[in-house]
């Protein structure tokens, strides 16, 4: 086996500080195992302190992990980038959770690297159409995406989004997210229930995501206020934590919802804790236009119908009908409705959660995805 100063080298540098063992972490461990074997090192490079948890969760054979400040802006303040650069001599540099329009491309161009990738993962706001921006922005993206050799695009709105703005003219190829097959644990998902004093034999709807307005969480408890007017059995839970958090449980207090909504905050490991597996149905009433939610897809892996908002990169994963139902942002009298169907419509439930099941594994398996990153960063077809 190769040294690790004999390796060729992988940096990817993400604008994030992970707070669990979502998706994006379990892709990233996944890609990096993929790498050493095909016989690379890899760099992980964070925004912020990652836990002791993280770090054990990423100590795995030529895996370093770089903690790289103040990403933000157009990077050229990005404390210790230049320094991990010359430290490790990375062949292969990518960013992401960024936007297109950083420094980062020049800097690892000048640095040496010869391959360089932005990873689009952005979701836009709520009703914007993508179109031309202006013209002395679109010529500060051409000139400081110049170095790139490729753009990766999780959903094809997000690829036609980064196009229409006319900021880069390299070439923008879609890798749809990929997520991890678990089997649904009944179990597991009982035991979430009692936790949480969640009665055994009721209908479940949930949401995982950060407690901000994007997310819709408003619209869904409005939503879950109808829903309990006709099924007063039904519980949500919401479960994550954000800076709206507070906000919502006085909102649910308000509207008279603390017996039927529960709030978790953060659960460090929602798959591995059982959250999908206590749930009947998934929501995601988002007002922004999001790319393609690692959620929604971990859902479908566990043959829960998806109900969520018809816009963004939404429709390319829920086909509306056959695996979920789709609703107008903001609606929540239309996603009560939705809910309300699926509620009292037990084998619709089953059909479209096999459907989605189906889907996934078709489409959107995590070692597929990390397969095609690896074909694309670095040439190598791994078995």
């Amino acid at each position: 086996m190769k040294e690790s100063a004999d390796r060729p080298c992988l940096m990817f540098v993400l604008g994030m500080t992970p707070t669990k063992i979502g998706g994006i972490e379990k892709f990233l461990r996944l890609l990096t195992i993929q790498l050493s074997d095909s016989g690379w090192q890899t760099v992980l490079a964070f925004d912020g302190d990652i836990t002791e948890e993280f770090r054990e969760y990423f100590r795995l054979p030529f895996v370093s992990i770089e903690i790289i400040r103040h990403q933000e802006g157009l990077g050229f303040r990005a404390s210790g980038l230049w320094t991990a650069l010359r430290k490790h001599k990375p062949q292969v540099f990518v960013y992401a959770f960024h936007s297109v329009m950083r420094a980062f491309p020049w800097i690892a161009r000048i640095a040496g690297c010869r391959r360089i990738f932005f990873n689009d993962h952005s979701s836009r706001a709520q009703g914007m159409v993508p179109s031309p921006l202006s013209l002395p922005k679109r010529i500060v993206g051409r000139v400081l995406t110049a170095p790139l050799t490729a753009i990766i695009s999780v959903a094809d709105f997000t690829r036609r989004s980064q196009t229409a703005f006319g900021i880069s003219s390299t070439e923008n190829i879609v890798v749809t997210n990929g997520i991890e097959m678990q089997p649904l644990n009944p179990e597991k998902g009982g035991k979430f229930r009692d936790k949480y004093q969640i009665p055994r034999d009721a209908v479940v709807i949930g949401q995982v995501c950060w407690m901000v307005r994007v997310k819709g969480v408003e619209v869904m408890l409005r939503a879950a206020q109808l829903v309990l007017q006709q099924h007063p059995a039904t519980r949500f839970l919401l479960v994550g934590g954000g800076e709206k958090l507070p906000e919502y449980r006085a909102l649910a207090a308000e509207m008279r919802l603390e017996e039927s909504v529960c709030f978790t905050d953060i659960v460090s490991d929602p798959i591995g804790a059982g959250v999908l597996d206590a749930l009947d149905v998934y929501a995601q009433p988002s007002r922004w236009q999001e790319a393609c939610p690692l959620a929604v897809l971990e859902a479908m892996s566990k043959k829960l119908p998806v109900v969520a908002s018809n816009t963004g990169g939404l429709p390319e994963l829920v086909d509306d009908g056959k695996t979920g139902i789709l609703v107008p942002v903001e609606d929540h009298e239309k996603l009560a409705a939705a809910l309300n169907l699926l509620i009292e419509n037990v084998p619709l439930r089953q059909r479209m959660g096999e459907a989605g099941y189906e889907s996934v594994l078709a489409s959107h398996r995590i070692e597929e995805m990390s397969r095609k990153y690896i074909q694309l960063f670095v040439g190598n077809k791994v078995s």
